[in-house]
């Protein structure tokens, strides 16, 4: 009998997922789960969120660097590798560090989970208004942003930046702040 893998659309995961998440204590990424390690990602996926971000004012610091197409070219395929792998490789590995607990559902979770998963949500929504206020000042006194623009300071990755901070916070929240997971 094979028994059903429940997905769950709201949260992006599977029922079997979670579990294997929640009870693998053999796994090849225990390394993941200390808290120097965990710490280690969240820094990790703060640089590459903030490198994002100021992809969006790459124009205006090419202009002001005075490069070479090649130089320019060279630095901005390097600077963009690191990024996507630095930006998507930490969230998963993010992901794996915190056993998926800031994903699951709550039915999955324990009483305690369920209690460390919504104050992480708390805290990481609480210093995500920070954030939004951070670009609000940004956009009213910074240099000027146009979304999906070839040409002048796009502001589509600084929406981007945003968005993956927002999706990954309650992660790095519960990384950062649990001794044990």
């Amino acid at each position: 009998m094979s028994k059903k893998n429940k997905i769950y659309w709201f949260e992006g995961v599977t029922e079997k997922g979670v579990r294997a998440l929640l009870s693998e204590e053999h796994s090849n990424f225990t390394w993941l789960r200390s808290q120097r390690n965990r710490r280690s990602l969240v820094l990790i996926q703060l640089l590459g969120l903030a490198l994002v971000a100021l992809a969006s004012y790459f124009p205006s610091i090419r202009t002001n660097l005075n490069l070479s197409a090649q130089t320019e070219l060279v630095i901005y395929v390097v600077t963009a590798i690191f990024v996507v792998i630095a930006v998507f490789g930490s969230y998963s590995l993010l992901r794996i560090a915190v056993r998926g607990i800031a994903d699951a559902p709550e039915e999955l979770l324990d009483e305690r989970q369920v209690l460390v998963r919504n104050s992480s949500f708390r805290y990481a929504y609480f210093y995500m208004s920070y954030l939004v206020i951070g670009l609000l000042l940004l956009m009213f006194f910074g240099p000027e942003l146009t979304l999906f623009e070839s040409t002048g300071n796009d502001g589509s990755f600084l929406l981007i930046a945003t968005l993956m901070a927002f999706a990954s916070a309650p992660s790095m929240i519960l990384a950062w702040r649990e001794r044990d997971i």
